[in-house]
């Protein structure tokens, strides 16, 4: 096997992999460059060069491809090269495992949070004489902005192709992108179609710009989908509403009123699910449609046809990253693909903020002259504020006192163990010689944990003191990878 070494200059501007051992060697003995990646990390090995300048001008022209294999929970990906005699030659490969679907579960939780309070605030106008407070549905407060799940998981794979040529830096000026471009028929899965092949991963007639949610399901279907009739036609929902149910399309048919009637009172079952169980195919289907629309990322779609077509003619396995090999062999036309040194990767996506600074609170508290405890907490009093008045209420009971008043601005974390805890979940730590991926704290911060340790040290938690940071969360972090060690080429 015949390992390669990606080079970067002293600029940061990336060179062609190299196989000249005895050249890496010679740059490491003289203390012209050094080595990051490789070894326990995972990562392939990167030569840094000390000093020197790359001549672009006389660099060799070669084809690098970097190729996704789209997705909602798993990403595939890789890079290789088009050789010469058309065999394309895979560097890296490998699967990332994304956040999408916890941030969807999110969500959906802070919407049940929402209709709850709404639900509350309604009793309390009606029983209790609040005064009614208009709020716009959430689809028109959002206005033409995508989703939050749907611009999260666009950002995930835009970022994977960044971490790609960050972890593998090859020349961008002969490096070229292709994702897989998917459209699932989700009509005929929830009809019970069968879900092999790539025939069903082409889509209905879409909505129009503008048109309801009802005249699209009744354009759809075509007429009622049990007796066919184009008569007094409505929308049933296949989860109703009070059962979480959604307005999406997905989850309506079109029925005529009798059978919309008796579907209603049991005496006929529809053999249609909701859309409910094809979450991840919906998700994919809009992620595929923005990167579509984004022409100014210069990425080149291949339909699936393609890329089922290369991976059967080439042999390959169905992976998610061999996925992503096929689209880059269907981008290239390539004849075979060579996985010998292939450097295999797995990712999983972390959050890479803390919630105890993203859920703390700005407060402004008022005191008077020699006073040690505020008088008055903000501007207007918050629900959680308790007996302390607010500046409002203050300046209305004590109008002398207003002008004596000084501010200091204080932050309110809600949970300070958090604030100042030594890991993160996604911060890798070295326990007993091995690499561990932090999944979060425990015990108010005294202990680390994770899953990974209980193979290390018989059990999910260690002390801070028993191990050493290695590295920080990169946001998609690198949890394994066919190791390449720096110490066979010194």
């Amino acid at each position: 096997m015949q390992y390669r070494v990606f080079v970067v200059d002293a600029y940061g501007k990336a060179g062609h992999p190299t196989r000249r051992m005895d050249w890496v060697r010679k740059i490491l003995r003289r203390k012209q460059g050094r080595i990051i990646g490789g070894g326990i990390s995972g990562k392939p090995a990167v030569l840094v060069l000390r000093g020197r300048h790359l001549d672009f001008g006389k660099t060799v022209q070669r084809k690098f491809i970097v190729a996704l294999d789209t997705g909602y929970r798993n990403i595939g990906f890789s890079l290789s090269e088009l050789r010469v005699d058309k065999t394309l030659q895979v560097f890296l490969l490998g699967i990332l495992t994304s956040r999408t679907p916890a941030i969807r579960a999110l969500m959906d939780e802070r919407r049940r949070y929402r209709r709850l309070r709404r639900y509350h605030r309604r009793i309390n106008v009606r029983e209790q004489g609040w005064i009614a407070k208009h709020r716009p549905p959430r689809y028109e407060s959002r206005g033409k902005r995508p989703s939050v799940t749907l611009r999260h998981g666009v950002g995930t794979h835009i970022n994977l192709i960044k971490r790609v040529l960050k972890m593998a830096p090859v020349p961008l000026a002969q490096t070229s992108t292709a994702y897989e471009s998917v459209s699932f028929d989700l009509r005929a899965l929830a009809h019970g179609k069968p879900r092999t092949g790539s025939e069903y991963q082409v889509s209905p007639v879409g909505k129009k710009t503008g048109e309801s949610a009802r005249s699209f399901v009744i354009r759809r279907d075509g007429g009622c989908v049990v007796c066919g009739s184009s008569e007094n036609l409505q929308d049933h929902h296949l989860r109703k509403r009070s059962r979480q149910g959604t307005d999406r399309v997905n989850n309506r048919v079109c029925l005529c009123a009798d059978c919309h009637e008796a579907v209603h009172a049991g005496v006929i079952a529809l053999p249609i699910r909701d859309g409910s169980q094809w979450r991840d195919t919906s998700g994919v289907n809009a992620i595929c449609g923005v990167l579509r629309q984004r022409k100014d990322l210069g990425w080149h779609p291949v339909s699936v046809d393609d890329s089922v077509r290369a991976r059967r003619r080439l042999g390959l396995e169905k992976t998610h990253a061999l996925d992503a090999v096929s689209v880059a062999a269907a981008k290239t036309k390539a004849k075979a693909v060579d996985l010998e040194a292939a450097h295999h990767i797995q990712m999983v996506q972390f959050r890479r903020h803390s919630r105890a600074h993203i859920h703390s609170q700005r407060e402004r508290r008022y005191y008077l002259p020699g006073e040690k405890k505020p008088v008055a907490l903000n501007r207007n009093k918050r629900c959680d504020q308790g007996e302390t008045p607010s500046l409002a209420e203050y300046r209305a009971a004590h109008p002398r006192d207003v002008g004596r008043l000084t501010v200091h601005k204080a932050v309110r974390l809600y949970a300070p163990h958090r604030a100042t805890a030594q890991a993160v979940a996604g911060d890798q730590w070295i326990v007993n010689g091995q690499l561990v991926t932090m999944g979060g704290i425990k015990n108010q911060g005294r202990y680390l944990y994770s899953e990974d340790l209980k193979s290390v040290i018989g059990k999910n938690y260690v002390s801070p003191e028993q191990g050493k940071r290695f590295l920080r969360n990169a946001g998609m972090v690198v949890l394994r990878g066919s190791l390449f060690n720096p110490d066979s080429i010194a």
